[in-house]
């Protein structure tokens, strides 16, 4: 490597530094407004902060406080144009008149929410007028925050709602007029005031900022220091590095897109350097982003939110979902292995590995281990979700004030200011995605389409559940597209779980179904935005990287199918038998993923291949009879590939493309 190369490649720090400028980016006002409007998104964290401490307002309160601070910070921090950088330094007046539009619906519920819910039923006028302000203003401030996507899906949902008695045949119903709409929307908690907004006023919230003040505090260095010493001398170092960094964070920050950006500055840099095609090392990225969200204990909070709604305890997911995140990580580590073999890459240069001693400090356990470890025990000894998040905040702040002797307490303040203003904003992004997601689910509800929805997908699946898998897995995929991870899932777990729990597939196994095949919506073409993000910095087209992408990643997308017809992955059964799936189902993946990337000891040939496709298939089915059958031929194939590698010499370097 030449010392421009390394003169240009990005530390290991410059990672808290990409985190802590993320939402600064062309998104700041000047003068007296943008003093408003980041003391404003540090007053949004702080409220969160003090209600996860001392207890929620009464909930129709809580979440229209939320809408209000979201609104407000949506229209400040995001241009006009989804994507574009303001072009002036002060809000034009059509922005100050957005927030107007958004102070006086949510403060009227602040102050009448009792008078609200007792007239819930008959509505007046200008009840009808807020609730057009209110829906106009969630759905501004999402297209600018989000662009088109969940805007355009929340405007059919009302159409829907307001025209059904125009539609004929079974889709059709009574119809929506009004003073119906504004009952439903703004009058009770079934609309805006709903689940979603709840969640994201209290779960949600307490989560980014966790993840948030653990990465600005030096979690994201400490983090990548971890993964340089665990995976940096093996084969494939460089991209282990990125698979374990990116997945450790990207548990902690729940957005593939985000985290791709984030760790991607460093990782990708540090990859393309060793040798590593571009395409690849973005592949590498954008799965390791995204199926951080899949690994326990916090899920990218996802775990939070799915307990929430299927009403089953956050220990009973977490411990459910450890062996199909292991599956995943396993695949995706096989890959990168044998991709680094079959290419000859080198390992990370010994150089740019910090030591052990130095990575595993007292400071580093205190930093990274202890805030997650008392988060769980609150959650083990019955404490709820948020007050657990609250005290694992607290803990980082603690390390981080006596402890972190990096920086002055100037320093620190400064520093954690800086992350409760772009808490303040990613928070005010979550937020009106929520509220826009809660129009559809409402409307989801109250038209009876959701049960339409599963009707007709049981009527074309029949008795077979596998197609209805099929089905729920391309919906939860066309749902996800472009999404946060959370709004995704409520829309994928509203729609196509049902479909699930009416062939008899547990609710836990139905959400996590819908859940993985959310997630994975960031790396499927067309609208992946993880492969966006890390394509951006690779300085590659996207197309390039999904082939890639795909080749790491798509063994994650036979994981739910595994889990639904084997509950032995899910933790349910005997030890004995939960290891001997685990152990198949293992093997089957690294099949695979051999078949996939067509290498083990040397290339495969026509027939190694296919012997490894079919191994694998048998391999992931849920019969013993095709499992041992599956195993048989796993084996044979790579006995035939072992035998013909004695004879070829070893592979050399493929040089940076």
């Amino acid at each position: 490597m030449s010392q421009q190369d390394r003169a240009e490649e990005p530390t290991i720090a410059e990672v808290d530094d990409s985190i802590k400028e993320e939402a600064r980016t062309d998104r700041t006002l000047t003068g007296w407004q943008g003093w408003l409007f980041a003391a404003i998104a540090v007053g949004f964290s702080v409220f969160h902060l003090y209600t996860a401490f001392f207890g929620a307002l009464p909930h129709m309160q809580q979440r229209a406080l939320h809408g209000l601070f979201g609104a407000v910070l949506a229209v400040a921090f995001y241009s006009l144009r989804p994507g574009a950088a303001r072009t002036r330094s002060t809000l034009p007046w059509y922005d100050w008149l957005l927030i107007l539009c958004a102070v006086l619906p949510m403060g009227y519920v602040l102050l009448n929410w009792q008078d609200m819910f007792r007239a819930r039923l008959f509505p007046e006028t200008h009840h009808m007028v807020l609730t057009v302000m209110a829906t106009f203003v969630f759905l501004e401030t999402c297209r600018r925050v989000l662009g088109w996507s969940l805007v355009i899906l929340a405007a059919l949902a009302l159409g829907y709602a307001m025209l059904g008695h125009l539609i004929p045949g079974t889709w059709g119903h009574a119809g929506f007029n009004a003073t119906r709409m504004t009952a439903r929307l703004f009058m009770a908690d079934s609309g805006f005031w709903g689940m979603l907004p709840g969640l994201s006023a209290t779960v949600i919230s307490i989560f980014i900022l966790f993840g948030l003040i653990m990465m600005g505090t030096g979690g994201g260095r400490a983090f990548m220091n971890a993964a340089l010493v665990i995976a940096g001398r093996q084969v494939g170092g460089a991209a282990k590095v990125a698979t374990v960094g990116s997945s450790l964070m990207g548990t902690i920050s729940g957005s593939g897109m985000a985290n791709a950006a984030a760790t991607g500055s460093l990782t990708i840099p540090m990859m393309k350097n060793l040798g590593y095609r571009r395409p690849f090392a973005v592949g590498v990225e954008a799965t390791a982003s995204t199926g951080g969200q899949l690994m326990p204990p916090i899920m990218g909070a996802g775990a939070f939110v799915m307990a929430e709604i299927v009403g089953i305890p956050y220990l009973t997911i977490v411990v459910a979902a450890i062996i199909p995140a292991i599956l995943f990580y396993l695949g995706n580590f096989w890959v990168i292995h044998y991709s680094a073999r079959k290419e000859g890459i080198a390992p990370v240069p010994a150089a740019r590995i910090p030591s052990a001693r130095a990575t595993f400090t007292w400071l580093f356990f205190l930093q990274l281990v202890l805030p997650v470890a008392l988060m769980i025990w609150y959650l083990v000894t019955g404490y709820s979700i948020a007050y657990a998040g609250s005290q694992a905040i607290l803990a980082t702040l603690f390390v981080f004030f006596v402890f972190n002797w990096e920086h002055t307490l100037r320093e620190k303040l400064l520093i954690f200011l800086e992350i409760l203003r772009k808490a303040g904003i990613s928070l005010a992004m979550m937020a009106v995605l929520a509220f826009t997601a809660q129009i559809i689910v409402s409307m989801i509800s109250a038209t009876g389409i959701g049960v339409k929805f599963t009707d007709m997908m049981v009527t074309f699946g029949g008795q077979s559940l596998f197609l209805v898998l099929i089905m729920a897995m391309l919906a939860c995929i066309i749902l996800g597209m472009g999404m946060p991870t959370t709004a995704a899932y409520v829309l994928s777990a509203s729609l196509a779980a049902p479909a699930l729990i009416a062939l008899d597939v547990p609710p836990l196994h139905a959400h996590l179904f819908a859940f993985y095949f959310a997630i994975l919506a960031t790396i499927t073409p067309p609208v992946c935005t993880a492969i966006y993000a890390a394509a951006a910095i690779a300085e590659i087209p996207w197309t390039k990287a999904v082939v890639d992408t795909m080749k790491l990643g798509w063994v994650a997308f036979t994981i739910p199918f595994m889990f639904v017809y084997s509950p032995q992955l899910l933790m349910e059964g005997s030890t004995v038998e939960i290891i001997a799936v685990a152990l198949v189902k293992a093997v089957g993946v690294l099949a695979l993923a051999t078949a996939t990337i067509n290498y083990f000891a040397t290339g495969l040939t026509v027939l190694q291949r296919s012997m490894a496709f079919a191994g694998a298939g048998l391999l992931i089915a849920p019969s013993w009879q095709l499992n041992i059958a599956g195993l048989a031929v796993t084996a044979l194939a790579l006995m035939m590939n072992l035998r013909a590698s004695t004879a070829e010499p070893a592979p050399t370097a493929v040089p940076d493309r």
